[in-house]
């Protein structure tokens, strides 16, 4: 569209009011234009394209070349990726993708160990979504944090990193996969870094329970991933099921060690709470 219309990537950043790394981020695919900054993009195009609306953004690139009069450009898979990860990989990526990406495709609530209220237990939300490039998605919002990224199903797991692009600060995290259902509850370990002045470094167990369905709208699927990090984020301790709270809180470490427990964080595939079907205490989250 920038090139149909002869508008430069600076040009557009400052019609819209943001900065020009923001548009490099649109344009890669890597962020999602917010609600509001759509809503200008739609407006500012509309200027020069009479009759082009929010609905045309759900038209699919073929439709959308086809208006603009360009040729549609080759695809790439999940821009940025093919950088790092191993070609054969993310060709597996894609396959599974493929056959169970929509398993996941959803909105999520996380349950998990709070580091900067101890004693407390954090909810951020998660949105997965399926990429017209055929990636998954990842995206984590809680207040005014927005992680964007991807997930990558592989060897039944998830391996999910997205940045925030703000604070230049990465969230990673490694989930037990579902096999041939329809996923509802899984659970693994994430990593990230606190708030505080020195950034310091933090994992913990982490659940994930599907709280929605996507709507196939974009634009409002993002507004209501962002209507849901405005939730308040903190539940005590005696707020969460005990089973949850055992699960993702245990003991670690030297003492645990030395009565039978783990030495380190790790969520073990045989006592994972991952599953497809309706969990009976979901509920109690």
């Amino acid at each position: 569209m920038l090139k149909a219309l002869s508008i430069s990537r600076g040009q557009l950043a400052a019609a819209v009011g943001v900065d020009k790394s923001l548009i490099s981020r649109w344009c890669s695919g890597s962020v999602t234009p917010s609600a509001h900054n759509l809503a200008r993009l739609t407006q500012l195009i509309g200027d020069r394209h009479p009759g082009f609306s929010l609905l045309d953004w759900d038209s699919g690139l073929d439709v959308l070349a086809a208006r603009f009069g360009v040729a549609l450009p080759a695809r790439r898979t999940a821009p940025g990726l093919g950088q790092w990860v191993p070609a054969a990989m993310l060709q597996e990526t894609a396959a599974n993708v493929q056959l169970h990406g929509a398993s996941y495709e959803g909105f999520w609530r996380t349950t998990r160990p709070s580091s900067e209220a101890p004693g407390q237990f954090i909810h951020e939300h998660v949105m997965l979504r399926i990429t017209p490039d055929g990636m998954l998605s990842f995206r984590l919002a809680i207040m005014d944090i927005r992680y964007a990224g991807w997930s990558l199903p592989l060897q039944n797991k998830l391996f999910s990193i997205a940045t925030d692009e703000t604070t230049g600060t990465f969230v990673f995290g490694i989930f037990n996969g579902v096999m041939r259902q329809r996923a509802e509850l899984v659970d693994g370990l994430i990593m990230t870094v606190m708030r505080d002045a020195a950034g310091t470094p933090i994992a913990s167990k982490c659940l994930l329970e599907r709280i929605g369905d996507l709507s196939g709208n974009v634009v409002a699927d993002d507004a209501r991933l962002d209507d849901l990090s405005n939730s308040y984020p903190l539940s005590p301790a005696d707020a969460i099921a005990p089973h949850i709270c055992e699960h993702l809180w245990p003991d670690t470490g030297p003492a645990a060690f030395a009565i039978g427990g783990e030495t380190i964080l790790m969520m073990h595939l045989a006592q994972s709470m991952s599953r497809g079907a309706a969990y009976e205490d979901r509920r109690t989250l």
